[in-house]
């Protein structure tokens, strides 16, 4: 009988352990997911993105983080649900009918179990004894802690996410790949409007990789938009600061210098990103042509020469990774124009 398996109760309690570990580790810890939250993020991120490369939806991949949110939290309750469940089936007299004070089925367990959890209190059912009935309370706590949590944990993603975007936006108006950023700052060669931006912009990226920490499913919150996806964003910022560093030998100190922050920033977003959702590509993406950079003034390289800096940055294969796994191509972060034929790999509808 499921209603007196001492087994079942010691499976259950496992359950309600696991829940309460993981629930804890992601709401709490401020700095890594726990092991529920991480696999079944990465299962429906993954499945998302199978679909989309096949068939290009980023209006899909943008519903995504609210499905995996959402997701995570009924999952967290169905197992708490279940396991509590399971508890009170380790012996007959665990839980009786109010009214016939008879031992109650497997099933009238579960309700109680739900009800209890949910701490709706209908008294239908009763535990029996003093261990069922401080059992009983701790579900009730189990269960308001595990809303609670659930709730203060969801409300600040939201902020999370519109940040991210602010962030994609703030970088991306400076221009929509590497060769208009260059173009819209270079000033007379000191891009003083590239220096200007990049203190708040490093700020922004910095409290992102933090963010990202503290709430990982903000990770698979992706915008469908090219001017507010933040992958496609710091691609393009990363490409642009190589450039100018490499390709304009007069450029001042303090500028130089605050290049230099910038890309350690980048490096430090991108070495968070690593540590917990994303790994290096197994190949380097393709440079474009550059001839269209090394033609503005005050640049003072050949075109193949900069082709081979960008393409030996040691974290170009983690950037490159970071753009794929957002559901975007590579050539989107060089090509604004077309950024639809880039991001989907189809050419557009004829018109």
């Amino acid at each position: 009988m499921l209603d007196n398996h001492p087994l079942l109760a010691l499976l259950g309690a496992v359950l309600v352990l696991a829940v309460a570990y993981d629930g804890a580790r992601t709401t709490l810890s401020a700095s890594a997911s726990g092991p529920i939250t991480r696999r079944l993020s990465a299962v429906l991120w993954g499945a998302l993105l199978f679909v989309h490369r096949r068939r290009p939806r980023h209006t899909m991949l943008e519903r995504a983080g609210t499905w995996i949110t959402l997701s995570l939290i009924v999952t967290w309750v169905l197992l708490a649900w279940l396991g509590w469940a399971l508890v009170f089936c380790a012996t007959p007299g665990a839980v009786q009918n109010s009214t016939t004070m008879l031992s109650a089925s497997f099933f009238d367990r579960v309700y109680f179990a739900g009800f209890t959890l949910t701490t709706l209190g209908v008294g239908d059912f009763a535990p029996k004894g003093i261990v069922w009935q401080l059992l009983t309370v701790i579900a009730a706590g189990n269960g308001l802690l595990l809303f609670t949590m659930s709730i203060t944990y969801a409300i600040p993603i939201i902020s999370a996410a519109t940040e991210k975007r602010q962030l994609a936006l703030a970088i991306n108006t400076l221009g929509e790949s590497p060769l208009a950023i260059c173009r819209n700052t270079v000033g007379d060669g000191d891009f003083d409007v590239l220096r200007s931006q990049l203190e708040q912009i490093e700020t922004a990226i910095a409290d992102a990789g933090q963010k990202h920490l503290a709430y990982p499913i903000l990770h698979y919150f992706h915008s469908a938009d090219t001017m507010t996806a933040l992958p496609l964003a710091l691609a393009r910022l990363d490409q642009t600061l190589t450039i100018v560093d490499h390709a304009a030998p007069q450029l001042p100190a303090a500028t130089r210098a605050r290049i230099a922050i910038t890309q350690r920033t980048i490096e430090r977003f991108m070495a968070t990103l690593e540590s917990a959702f994303i790994r290096a590509s197994d190949q380097r993406p393709d440079i474009p042509d550059l001839d269209a950079v090394t033609d503005l003034p005050f640049f003072e390289t050949d075109a193949q020469a900069l082709q081979n800096r960008l393409a030996s940055l040691e974290r170009q294969p983690l950037m490159h990774a970071y753009v794929r796994d957002d559901g975007w191509r590579w050539e989107a972060v060089w090509d604004a124009e077309n950024a639809d034929e880039a991001a989907t790999g189809e050419a557009p509808p004829s018109r």
